[in-house]
């Protein structure tokens, strides 16, 4: 027995040897295939798993012959390799997958690591009803932006962001909140926030082309973070507000917009807000294929004019205007001047209301035809309180039937309204 332990430990030292030289000749060749140290260390790991029952066959008295550790040592091989070849693919999977990805998508990943701490979950209780989720953005450090029906009688909102540590390490603050304002017109509202955040870049709507790649972020019926991407189905769609004006410009997408995704940003590839997702076109309100985004140029004066003022004022003439209806049944080619605010901008004009039965029609706004209320107001968009446009309007002879009219223009300044 003296004598099989004696081979044995001369065995097992001759083994150790072996498998050192093995494991430093397979280290080179493992490392240049992309194999790292998880791949060594399995290798290591078979070799002292079949050592241990070697110690453990000779500790229980068993004899312990040559040719068994030859064995052993075969099968301490064999364990190394297999050790090593589960660790490589455990290894190499990451790199793997790294590796399969395109320059798009991988681009795609960084744009979607890059924006996503700046989007943020807006919640808060309205009265007694539960908790509202929806979605918002950095606009700056203290300010995010969403929309109007997603704080609407919303009593303390809260702000939660997800962002990380310095260590790299993922964070969640919730933060409260204040509604510093809201502009019925754009459907925005603008929130103060108690914390540090990080804003968004904003680029142009305008620069857009049908067919370019955008992206949407938010968090649809409640999922934190969701990050779809569509094309630029359309551009210059028109929308109504909260306060039922038209707003033009807006950027259709198929892009995913669900409930709760609204207020979050659509994005362009360079991570720059082009829009802010307002409405999914569909019968029951959920993503058909067909989404809606406020232009970001309407909303940035909509912000601006709210963190200055706590509101939005939009441009006005000072003036009642009939419905299309009326307009359509006297066969009128434009909108008509139902009433003038005393001492509004259009009375100070000379534009004047309906009077027995004669009326001023406006035809064109800066030279750019009217036809409906609609277009009168998409025609003032853009413009600012104190601005002056030219007005164009159709007024019938006082001394005449109503078929002959006289076509006269009237520089107006802008006075302001706030819806």
């Amino acid at each position: 027995r003296s004598q099989f332990a004696d081979a044995f430990v001369q065995r097992s030292a001759q083994m150790a040897a072996m498998m050192a030289r093995s494991l430093e000749s397979s280290r080179g060749s493992l490392r240049s295939r992309g194999y790292g140290m998880p791949c060594l260390a399995a290798a290591l790991l078979g070799s002292l798993v079949v050592l241990l029952q070697c110690l453990s066959h000779s500790e229980q008295g068993n004899a312990f012959l040559p040719s068994q550790a030859q064995t052993l040592a075969s099968s301490s091989r064999r364990a190394a390799l297999v050790s090593g070849l589960v660790a490589s693919a455990v290894s190499a999977a990451p790199q793997a997958s790294e590796a399969a990805l395109t320059a798009k998508e991988k681009a795609t990943i960084a744009l979607f690591q890059k924006t996503s701490p700046s989007v943020v979950s807006v919640s808060g209780s309205q009265g007694k009803k539960s908790t509202v989720m929806g979605t918002g953005f950095v606009w700056d450090k203290n300010h995010a932006v969403t929309t109007l029906n997603m704080v609407r009688g919303v009593d303390v909102p809260k702000i939660t962001v997800l962002d990380r540590n310095p260590d790299g390490t993922e964070r969640r603050r919730v933060l409260n909140a204040a509604i510093v304002g809201a502009d019925p017109g754009t459907d925005v509202a603008v929130l103060w926030v108690d914390g540090d955040m990080t804003p968004l870049r904003r680029g142009s709507a305008e620069d857009l082309f049908v067919g370019q790649d955008v992206y949407s972020l938010g968090n649809p019926l409640g999922l934190e973070h969701s990050f779809s991407k569509g094309v630029v189905s359309g551009k210059s769609r028109t929308v109504s507000g909260s306060s039922g004006r038209p707003i033009g410009g807006v950027i259709q997408t198929d892009a995913s917009i669900n409930p709760g995704n609204n207020g979050g940003p659509l994005l362009d590839s360079s991570g720059l807000v082009v829009g802010v997702n307002a409405v999914a076109v569909s019968e029951n309100g959920a993503s058909s294929g067909v989404g809606l985004a406020i232009p970001i140029e309407a909303v940035e004066r909509s912000v601006t004019s709210v963190l200055l003022e706590g509101q939005m004022r939009w441009p006005s003439l000072g003036v009642f205007l009939a419905a299309d209806v009326v307009s359509a049944e006297l066969g009128l080619d434009g909108v008509l001047v139902k009433k003038v605010a005393p001492g509004g901008p259009a009375e100070a004009a000379g534009i004047q209301p309906m009077r027995n039965g004669r009326f001023d029609v406006i035809t064109s706004v800066d030279e750019k035809s009217v036809a409906n209320v609609g277009e009168f107001f998409l025609a003032l968009d853009g413009k600012r309180p104190g601005e002056e446009v030219l007005l164009t309007v159709q007024r019938a002879k006082f001394d005449s039937d109503s078929d002959n009219v006289d076509n006269l223009q009237f520089k107006v300044r802008l006075g302001s309204r706030v819806l």
